[in-house]
């Protein structure tokens, strides 16, 4: 007897890097524990490019578990480039992971759940993964420090317990895999993620499916929409004219496609071999993706009251996420792409 599924949940992840926005170089993996309790649940998980749908047999059975054992799925890229074309200045790889849960939601413009607070995946959805320590933030003694898991249950203190007195680190044992929050009973100071595993190979990111939240939506609204949005990189573009040919021409520009000087310059650079190189910094910061649909032209003797010049070259090459540039010398660090022609 052929059994019916219905349609409980969608799940997205999107770039704005992309022009259809879908991020299709995520994978998602889970691990033996949320693959024992997907078969438990009698659900089906079918993936597709950028995201994965969920099926279930019968809604009630969301209710047979509890919040402190979510479906966990592990989050990847099989893009290296995305670190480059991806908006995330305080995330560190060796460090840091993402983290999502559906606990609490916001809403796109399109009505889907956002797992994050922002419009895009921001610093709030960052958290550091722990080794077995939590070092707490600005000490004091005299305060009392709470633990909780990403439920808001408190942990308890036989699990997290001070390394001595008056010390600023607190040793983790006997906690399952998920995430610690940390207040000082008034004020959160910090979320860590714990991972009791000795060698654990750390994902991109962790997405925790709480599902009697999920039954909770799907009740009130049918067919549940979950979307996590990532926005694109922008940085100051600087093109390289390292062929002596350039020199020749008189007053360059370069202009964007409503004829506008969207660079300054040039100014004359030393580049590789003592070369001279005519450099043209963008005026503005300009956001990598997959394929642009602006044209800038190198023209020379451009006039601004006709917004004419003689084209030089009619298309140049766009930025590529391969090619970064971080200077960290100026006051804050700012992001170059770099383009030789």
């Amino acid at each position: 007897m052929l059994q019916n599924y219905i349609h409980i949940l969608t799940f997205q992840f999107n770039h704005m890097y992309f022009n259809d926005k879908l991020f299709r170089s995520v994978k998602i993996t889970c691990d033996e524990e949320t693959t024992k309790l997907i078969k438990n649940l009698d659900l089906i998980i079918k993936s597709f490019p950028g995201g994965f749908n969920v099926l279930t047999s019968n809604p009630e059975l969301l209710k047979t578990t509890s919040n402190s054992n979510p479906i966990r799925f592990y989050i990847n890229c099989k893009d290296p480039e995305y670190i480059n074309y991806t908006e995330l200045p305080n995330y560190k790889i060796s460090e840091n992971l993402f983290y999502f849960n559906n606990l609490t939601i916001g809403t796109s413009k399109n009505n889907n759940s956002l797992l994050h607070s922002g419009e895009f995946v921001g610093d709030n959805d960052i958290v550091k993964v722990c080794n077995g320590y939590i070092t707490m933030p600005q000490y004091d003694s005299t305060k009392t420090y709470r633990f909780s898991d990403a439920s808001g249950n408190e942990i308890a203190d036989q699990s997290i317990m001070q390394a001595k007195p008056d010390s600023d680190v607190f040793n983790i044992s006997q906690l399952p895999q998920g995430l610690i929050r940390y207040s000082d009973g008034s004020t959160e100071l910090g979320r860590t993620y714990y991972n009791p595993a000795t060698i654990w190979k750390k994902p991109l990111g962790i997405l925790e499916i709480f599902t009697d939240s999920l039954l909770s939506q799907f009740k009130k609204n049918g067919t549940v929409a979950y979307a996590v949005n990532f926005n694109n990189r922008k940085t100051t573009w600087k093109y390289f004219l390292v062929n002596p040919i350039y020199h020749k021409f008189k007053n360059l520009s370069i202009i964007n496609k409503v004829k506008e000087q969207a660079f300054n310059g040039p100014q004359k650079q030393q580049v590789y071999l003592n070369a001279e190189a005519l450099v043209f910094e963008s005026k503005d910061e300009i956001p990598l993706v997959e394929f642009s649909d602006d044209n800038f032209q190198l023209v020379e003797n451009f006039d601004k009251g006709t917004r004419s010049g003689k084209i030089i070259l009619k298309n140049l090459v766009k930025a590529s996420s391969a090619q970064l540039f971080v200077d960290e010398s100026q006051s804050g660090k700012k992001t170059y792409s770099h383009i030789y022609i």
